[in-house]
């Protein structure tokens, strides 16, 4: 009785923040969005020998997105990830992280998503696959993407879009394959973010 209650209540969520979503779509909403680096997170986990679960995340991610309500398939995005803004809450593995051994950030300091198609299961739930370059090397990446919420900020008034997304990246396929024997390959990836419309870019005149 209590799972059904709960699958009830799920489904009753997801029903109202689709309906939601779906009401917005005659209000005048901007296409071009960016990633809020003040409430954006892209965290990974990993196993660590079957004693412990290891988090972490990257502070430094840009992302840009073209979404139009109206016709969400032809959504498109491109992120980029500093690799050496890596920070799983301890120096010293941080430090290790950077090196040659896994991200080798000197050699390639970004990590990049571009989508390559968009399609929505409803108004709240997509699919997103694109290409995932890490280390040098460019494979397909599936992400499921859920839409939180779409809205006016009550705080600055401008229009936002609340997303997770969620997949799973094979770093041995990328070539980082040490510690394979004891620290999780396949890395779960889970992406918390906020949207708010593209300002146009501006420069400075020349005194």
């Amino acid at each position: 009785m209590i799972n059904t209650v709960l699958k009830n209540t799920t489904k009753a969520i997801v029903i109202s923040s689709a309906l939601a979503i779906t009401t917005m779509a005659s209000a005048a909403l901007p296409t071009q969005w960016q990633l809020d680096d003040s409430h954006t997170r892209v965290g990974f986990s990993v196993d660590h020998l079957g004693f412990s679960t290891t988090m972490g995340h990257f502070n430094d991610v840009k992302g840009v997105v073209n979404y139009d309500i109206k016709a969400p398939n032809k959504t498109s995005m491109n992120f980029t990830i500093a690799a050496d803004s890596i920070d799983t809450n301890w120096e010293a593995r941080d430090e290790h992280l950077k090196k040659d051994d896994f991200f080798n950030v000197a050699k390639y300091p970004t990590m990049t998503f571009k989508s390559t198609s968009v399609k929505f299961k409803n108004p709240q739930q997509a699919t997103v696959t694109g290409d995932f370059t890490m280390l040098g090397q460019t494979k397909p990446l599936t992400l499921d993407v859920t839409l939180n919420k779409i809205a006016n900020s009550p705080m600055t008034k401008e229009p936002v879009i609340g997303f997770r997304a969620t997949g799973i990246i094979d770093r041995a396929a990328y070539g980082m394959t040490i510690f394979s024997d004891g620290i999780t390959t396949k890395v779960p990836l889970q992406i918390d973010g906020e949207l708010i419309e593209k300002k146009a870019a501006t420069t400075k005149k020349a005194k």
